[in-house]
């Protein structure tokens, strides 16, 4: 155990002098104030840095590749960067736990980057236990994408926006192909990546956490109707590959990498996808003149609902350029900045009014993607993924929904059962953390009084006057 701490500790020291090695100093050069923003590696970096630039001649934005462990580790050593990307609501929740990430409530209001400023539907992704710690640097939701030469070779008509998920099932099941001899799978009819089968949770009506967030509620009748849904889109209708399917069609060629690889060789039909996917799909000139898109299929009496999510930076609360970080997040808000989003379609401009006119989205270059009002509308249908302040979002996230999909995709559990296990688990954490810790047994007692209050006064307003 000793040996093992004592490992332990050497790849932290390691680390930290790794990251105190690689960490610029204060101005570059040309006198300019450095900016380093953790961020992925991705070349479009570039082109929205450029406006940033002209507008602040003074700052050079550094971008450095993105990691949540090293981030932490930087952060944990005082030698983080001073603008962190956060790609969901799970992450920002865990640095602001963490203590990591600049309150920028104030700030946000006083420099126009506050929540009204973007999607209402986004608002919930910048938030934490009531504060703001960050902003988007773009929008999603999502929609599906499908490849229109392959419904034409079928002889099958377009999905149209507003389908109900039974007439969307009769209609593409046809493109579902199983290879010659009836062993494995030619091409499928839609593809949907992992992190989107909860998006299935919102059309049933439901959640992750009650309202008060004080409990689990994975387990209720209408997150088992949409999991058993969604395990009859995989062993009764073959619309979507279950992971062997998936693994047998790799063997057989042609897979590439990951659902979009698969629909952009043609190995699916459609994919259920969002804007920023329109980055790579740009990259395949067979492809991408026939894409179409369309809202999602809903249930009866629902809508084409999903989870919204958003690349958005925080600040780090001990950089030591905070007020230069703050005109970078104040950027984000920009006209210049949402025009650069809108034209290279790496998903929706974060300042909302921006796309009130579907138009100014579509890049003259790329005359052929004139179906822009389509992710505009799935934004209007779109909702942030709940967190609970009593449990780590990492162990919902990362580990519970993770093994819980899992096992009903693998078919090792029925949903009923996959679903009341991970509600257990969830739940039995939350107990186990309200015990152990005095500040969030404070803080879930009052959520309970106040839930019950609330109750108290819906049944009031609901009771017959005499």
């Amino acid at each position: 155990m000793k040996l093992f701490f004592a490992i332990g500790g050497l790849l932290v020291a390691l680390m930290w002098m790794a990251a105190e090695l690689t960490l610029p100093s204060g101005e570059d050069e040309q006198g300019r104030t450095v900016l380093v923003w953790s961020t992925d590696p991705n070349p479009a970096r570039r082109e929205q840095l450029a406006p940033f630039s002209e507008r602040n001649p003074d700052l050079v934005v550094q971008v450095e590749p993105n990691s949540f462990d090293r981030t932490i580790v930087q952060c944990a050593t005082g030698v983080g960067p001073d603008i962190i990307e956060i790609y969901n609501t799970r992450d920002m929740a865990a640095y602001a736990q963490a203590g990591i990430l600049l309150d920028l409530t104030e700030y946000a209001r006083e420099l126009g980057f506050g929540p009204e400023s973007t999607y209402p539907r986004l608002v919930g992704n910048l938030m934490y236990d009531g504060r703001q710690y960050r902003y988007p640097a773009n929008a999603a939701s999502q929609v599906l994408i499908y490849n229109k030469r392959m419904f034409d070779e079928a002889g099958i008509p377009y999905p149209a926006d507003d389908m109900l998920w039974e007439d969307f099932i009769e209609l593409v099941k046809p493109l579902t192909v199983k290879a010659k001899g009836g062993r494995g799978y030619q091409q499928f009819a839609l593809v949907m990546g992992k992190d989107y089968i909860k998006d299935l949770l919102l059309q049933f009506g439901a959640s992750f956490f009650n309202e008060s967030r004080t409990e689990c509620t994975l387990d209720s009748p209408l997150a088992i109707d949409a999991m058993n849904f969604y395990r009859s889109l995989i062993q009764e209708h073959e619309l979507i590959p279950s992971p062997s399917a998936a693994e047998s069609l790799s063997a057989a060629g042609g897979w590439g990498h990951g659902e979009i690889r698969w629909f952009a060789s043609g190995k699916a039909a459609s994919i259920w996808g969002s804007r920023w996917m329109m980055v790579i799909f740009r990259q395949y000139p067979e492809l991408h003149p026939h894409l179409g898109v369309a809202t999602l299929p809903r249930m009866p009496g629902g809508a084409g609902a999903s989870f919204s999510g958003t690349r958005g930076p925080g600040i780090n609360a001990k950089s030591e350029r905070i007020d230069e970080a703050l005109k970078f997040m104040q950027y984000l808000a920009s006209e210049e900045y949402a025009e650069v989003i809108a034209m290279s379609s790496d998903g929706l401009p974060p300042l909302a009014k921006y796309s009130d006119d579907p138009d100014r989205l579509l890049n003259p270059e790329y005359p052929m993607e004139n179906y822009q009002e389509v992710f505009v509308e799935s934004m209007r249908h779109a909702r942030p993924l709940e967190v609970s302040p009593f449990v780590d979002p990492f162990y919902v996230g990362g580990r519970v929904w993770v093994d819980c999909t899992d096992n009903i995709s693998n078919d090792i559990m029925m949903p009923e059962e996959a679903l009341k296990l991970a509600a257990r688990q969830i739940n039995q954490r939350i107990e186990r953390n309200v015990r152990e810790r005095p500040d969030l047994r404070e803080k879930y007692e009052a959520a309970l009084k106040e839930s019950a209050a609330k109750s108290e006064q819906d049944a009031a307003g609901k009771a017959p006057s005499s």
